[in-house]
């Protein structure tokens, strides 16, 4: 097997972060927060309203009047997805490949057990930013953004636990594309 490689990120980290960090205060400063899995509920509460009202309006979460419609937050989501796949195109950083490096390094396998993995973490990810009310992501970015007490410890956990969590998933340290 190939010795394991990824590709240098476009943007140096820093100075992503400082990107990051000024689109999240301009966020909150105009409307609130960045963040995304909240647009899953919205999307199922509009569905629901119409498939079965009754259901819906009696619903604790969905019943709410801020999960009636799709807002800045949905056209947000789809701006990501659309953003990202422009980015990697225009950047022609885009390339199909069979496996990414994760997969090579510590699981092996095919695409459709490559995609299945994806769906059911995407699945567990979801899941779980739902019993908490809110994504690590929105927690971290908007948490800094509003200067929370809160976010110090939710920081200090998360890149202890992701330190532990890159180990087992990446045993050994691939090189990077020249």
């Amino acid at each position: 097997m190939d010795e394991p490689t990824v590709r240098r990120a476009p943007l140096v980290w820093w100075l992503g972060g400082l990107l990051l960090g000024a689109t999240q205060i301009f966020a909150v400063a105009v409307k609130k927060p960045l963040g995304v899995s909240t647009q899953f509920v919205v999307v199922e509460s509009v569905a629901l309203h119409k498939l079965a009202p009754d259901y819906a309006d009696d619903h604790a979460l969905i019943g709410a009047d801020k999960y009636r419609t799709l807002g800045y937050g949905w056209w947000l989501d789809v701006g990501l997805v659309c953003g990202a796949a422009l980015g990697a195109i225009v950047s022609l950083r885009w390339r199909p490949r069979l496996t990414t490096i994760w997969w090579r390094v510590s699981h092996g396998g095919g695409v459709f057990a490559r995609l299945g993995a994806g769906f059911v973490g995407g699945f567990l990810i979801l899941l779980g930013a739902r019993f908490a009310h809110g994504c690590t992501s929105g927690q971290f970015a908007g948490g800094w953004a509003q200067l929370s007490l809160s976010v110090l410890p939710f920081t200090a956990a998360m890149l202890v636990f992701g330190a532990i969590t890159a180990r087992i998933v990446y045993p050994r340290v691939p090189g990077i594309e020249r």
